[in-house]
Order: C-alpha cells, then structure tokens, then sequence
C-alpha cells in the first residue's frame, strides 16, 4: 500500500502535516513535487519569490536525500503528473496540505473529477481555518479584535514529527530546472540578502527570541532590525506556524519579562490566520474589495504617478526609502508597507490591483491572503480595514517612526548630507542648505509629486461620497 504526498508550499519533512498524516496510514510514501512551467509564465511572480522557493526546493530535496529518502521531482500540469505518479505506483490516497487561494481550490476538485482519487487536504499553513473560529451566530468574522480573541484562547496543536516511513526509490525524477531556465533573472538594483531553507528559518527563530522581548516598542522602527524576518519562510512553509508559536512560548515561560513583546509577535501570528480565512470565505476579494460600498470607485490609471511611486521617486523621503528597499532587498518593513500602501491609495488613487500585482513581483513573502488583506485596510475597502479618513501623512510617519532620517538616508543616498530638520520635508530645504547639503531639489530629488492636504481633501470627498 502506498500513499502519496503531494507536496507544495511546505518545504520541510518535520511537522509537515500532509507527511505526518500520511506515514500514520502508509509505510510506504511517494513525495512528490510538480513543477507546473505554464504557472510561472503566467501568474504575478518575481525573482525573489521565485528564488527563495527555488533555494528552499534544494534544500529540502538534499536533506531528504541525506536521510535515505527521495524526494520525486516531475514538470507538466499537476493533474497529469499526479495521474501518472499513481499509475506508475498504485498509490491509493493522496494527501496535500491546504491552500485557501481559489486556484488550489479549482485544482483540488480537477484532481478529484479526473483521477478519481481521494485527495486528503489537511490544515498546515495556519493554526485555524475556514469557519474554525465564528461569531456566536456562527459565521466568519469580519473584525480581526473578536476573531484575535477566540484565537489565543483555543488550544493549539504542537510540532509533530512524521512516523517512521520509506520512499519508493524506483521512480523517475526530473532535475530542479534553474531559475534562468523558469524565466527569472535576478533585477541588477537587487543585493541578494536572502538565505532560504529550513536551517536559516530555524536559525533565524532562535536568533529573534533574543529580541522578541522588545517586539512590541521596536517592531515600528524601520531603522531597527526589531522584526523577525520570518515572513518568507512562513510563506513557503521551511518552519510552521506552530513551531514558530510554541517556540515563542517557551521562552516566555522562561523569561515572563518578555510576556509582552511575545504576545505581540503572536498576534501577528493571529492576523496571517485571520486574513486566511477572508479569502477562504470571500475568495471573489481578490478582485474585488471586500466592502461592498467601495467597489465602484473609479481608480486612476496614472502611469507616471505609478512609475515614479514603485521606483521610489515621489519626492517624499519616507515613502521613497520604503519603495528602494523593496525593489533592492525584496523586503519591506511594515510601516513603510501601510505607509506606501496609504499613500498609493489616499495620494495618487492608484488602482489597488495594480499595486497588488507589483507587490506580488517584488516581495520575497508575497502571501495571497495577507497581500491583498494589507493592501484592502490601508485603501480602506477591505474587511477590519483603516478607516477612510484615517489617512497616513507621509511627512509625519517618517518623523514620528524615523525620527533621525537613518532609514530615509540608508536608502535615498542623495538625502544623506540633509539636516535632521529636513529630513523628511527636503522641499523647504533653503538654497543655500541645498547647496551645502549637495541635494537640489528638482534636479538631485524630487520635488514632491503631490501636495498631501489637497489629496488628502480629495480622498476624503471621494470616499464620503461613496459612502452616501
């Protein structure tokens, strides 16, 4: 008797619970993973995300292979190779982990209808999904607060390891294609700071229990490496949700002083569940906002606004510096992402749905449910959203979160030699302090590509209007 695994985002062999289920049915497992060619050329992907899922791929494969256990690479259409794999084996059962995006939905069911086989679709990315945590009435929250609470209280599953089992080895594998050969080149602005795999995403979890303690005042300094940096590994599954949360409360066990920034860090935790089961409940959010009264808004189509917000050129330092990091880390703090965010929306009256599809190609932690989440509350249209006249000042983000300009001066270079009192209004910069500070405005910066109280207003009527 054998099973199959069927592989995906997971990329690890301990707690992978499409694995620990398996080997509790079968002794005998075929690890499987498909390489689907036509996804990469035609889905919102990048180089980081692509590489780091690439790097984790190897990883996983090498280790599984210096345990006695192989792990079956095919490329073509998951449904085809996955009929062919239970062919070539007999397998009687295939299990996956659960994804709540509607593309796996639909590929769960094609799998189904055309194999004819059971497809065992266990919880792995989240600690709770779909319609495990409900209002009284039992429907899915729409307020993260309520859904938060119910979630720290409920029980919650430890790391598991997989019981003892054996790889078919009589099967062929295809090579791990190079990133080259998918279509991705690394974009000559980016400096590679990624190490992906298991080994570094354990590493990293230990390294930020050093700091966890202070997560919670530190966690809004962008110039501070306060935050965990475990977005990607999460994403692609080199450590699970449940070790990352249990490892956190073992050191608050150990340490109470740290109880706070823990619980902090735990609460964000909360959020990625929480945004899962949005999707999972109103899958059409990904084209549509999730508030109703806000679908009708007309976005504009700004080409220059657009090319000059994602390359970091809009003449506000603090958005600018949020951009450059992204487009040369494949990263991006989260103030800077709700900064940026907001004023794509609030600003320039971007198109959601392009900013969507930008962030998709530039993040390295690109997360369906969490990007399109973020992106929805900081336009204020998405469920538990900002409200809409709550709108970010990017002058005042920057003093309030970057006080010295150290972040801005990281990644606008040409701000360096600008006061502390111009930092993040360079415009008002008098000439000579332009000059002694080798920083004209308009020709070495920007000049602001907006006055923010105008738009501000603007946003303001247009929302109202919307709602009346």
């Amino acid at each position: 008797m054998v099973g199959v695994v069927w592989l995906r985002r997971s990329l690890r062999e301990f707690d992978n619970t499409s694995i620990v289920e398996a080997s509790k049915e079968f002794d005998k497992l075929v690890l499987f993973y498909c390489i689907d060619k036509d996804y990469f050329d035609e889905a919102d992907l990048g180089y980081p995300r692509v590489r780091f899922w690439h790097d984790s791929l190897k990883e996983l494969k090498k280790s599984l292979e210096e345990d006695g256990k192989k792990l079956i690479i095919r490329h073509g259409k998951p449904v085809e190779e996955l009929g062919s794999i239970l062919e070539e084996t007999g397998g009687e059962k295939v299990f996956v982990n659960q994804d709540y995006s509607p593309y796996f939905r639909k590929l769960v069911k094609d799998v189904e209808n055309s194999l004819g086989v059971d497809v065992e679709c266990v919880k792995d990315s989240v600690m709770f999904e779909k319609e495990e945590i409900t209002t009284n009435k039992g429907t899915p929250y729409k307020v993260y607060t309520y859904f938060m609470k119910k979630w720290f209280e409920r029980s919650k599953r430890k790391p598991e390891k997989p019981e003892e089992y054996s790889t078919l080895e009589n099967l062929d594998s295809d090579r791990i294609p190079s990133l080259s050969q998918l279509g991705f080149e690394k974009p000559d602005e980016m400096g590679w700071e990624w190490e992906a795999g298991r080994k570094t995403g354990l590493n990293l979890l230990e390294d930020f229990m050093e700091k966890i303690g202070s997560y919670h005042t530190g966690r809004d300094k962008p110039f501070v490496e306060a935050t965990s940096k475990l977005s990607p590994h999460l994403k692609f599954g080199t450590v699970s949700i449940r070790e990352a949360f249990w490892r956190a409360e073992e050191f608050r066990k150990k340490d109470g002083r740290v109880d706070e920034g823990v619980k902090t860090w735990q609460e964000e935790l909360a959020w990625r569940d929480f945004y899962f089961q949005v999707l999972w409940n109103w899958p059409e959010t990904v084209e549509k906002a999730f508030l109703e009264d806000f679908r009708g808004i007309e976005w504009e189509h700004n080409l220059d606004f657009f090319d000059r917000w994602r390359k970091g050129e809009t003449g506000y330092p603090f958005i600018d510096a949020g951009m450059r990091q992204l487009r040369k880390t494949g990263w991006m703090h989260n103030r800077l992402r709700m900064a940026v965010t907001s004023f794509a929306a609030k600003d320039l009256f971007l198109d959601w749905r392009e900013v969507h599809r930008f962030f998709s190609e530039k993040f390295v932690d690109a997360e369906l449910s969490s990007m399109l989440g973020g992106i929805q509350w900081a336009y204020s249209i998405g469920t538990d959203a900002q409200p809409y006249f709550r709108i970010f000042n990017p002058v005042s983000q920057g003093e309030k979160h970057d006080p010295d300009g150290k972040f801005v001066k990281r990644f606008v270079p040409e701000l360096k030699n600008v006061p502390k009192k111009y930092i993040h209004q360079p415009w008002k910069m008098p000439e000579k302090v332009q000059k002694e500070s080798n920083c004209i405005i308009g020709s070495d910066y920007p000049e602001p590509i907006v006055e923010h109280s105008e738009q501000r207003e603007k946003a303001l009527e247009l929302f109202k209007s919307c709602k009346d």
